[in-house]
């Protein structure tokens, strides 16, 4: 063999042994961590709406699942979505106009929040109020047929 043979040679043995030895996913630790933990939260959720919906299990227990998820993290958009459908399930109205008022502040955007608010609000006797924030959501989004359609049978 050559000279030049053995220098390929070595060269593609030590590009061989570097490739082979670089990382084979991207560096992403913290938002891995993050993900997970979004995930387990998510995970927390469904089991605890399988046991309310199934009717097998605690409901109670449920909804201390869910409890425990928004002390993990108090903005949790399930959570706070299904504690806030299950108090207008269950007539607790206060807890739901609650729930629904701070869906509504982290997703403005979301009518069904809103309307759910507005309706619990309507629930707890205060039609001045829910008719109050269905007019500032349709000022702010003139498209939402469903809160016109609260706030006009108001």
């Amino acid at each position: 063999m050559s000279r030049n043979t053995y220098i390929a040679l070595a060269v593609a043995i030590i590009a061989a042994v570097a490739i082979f030895n670089l990382p084979r996913t991207p560096y992403q630790e913290s938002v891995m961590e993050e993900r997970e933990d979004v995930s387990t939260l998510d995970v927390k959720v469904d089991e605890a709406v399988a046991i309310i919906q199934s009717g097998e299990g605690a409901p109670m227990a449920a909804i201390g699942m869910l409890l425990d998820v928004l002390r993990e993290n108090p903005n949790h958009e399930k959570a706070l979505m299904w504690l806030g459908n299950f108090s207008m399930m269950s007539g607790q109205w206060d807890k739901a106009v609650d729930r629904f008022h701070q869906l509504s502040q982290l997703h403005p955007e979301n009518e069904m929040y809103t309307l759910n608010k507005a309706q619990a609000l309507l629930q707890t006797g205060d039609s001045t109020k829910a008719l109050e924030v269905a007019n500032e959501y349709i000022n702010t989004y003139p498209n939402a047929n469903r809160v016109k359609d609260l706030a006009e049978g108001l």
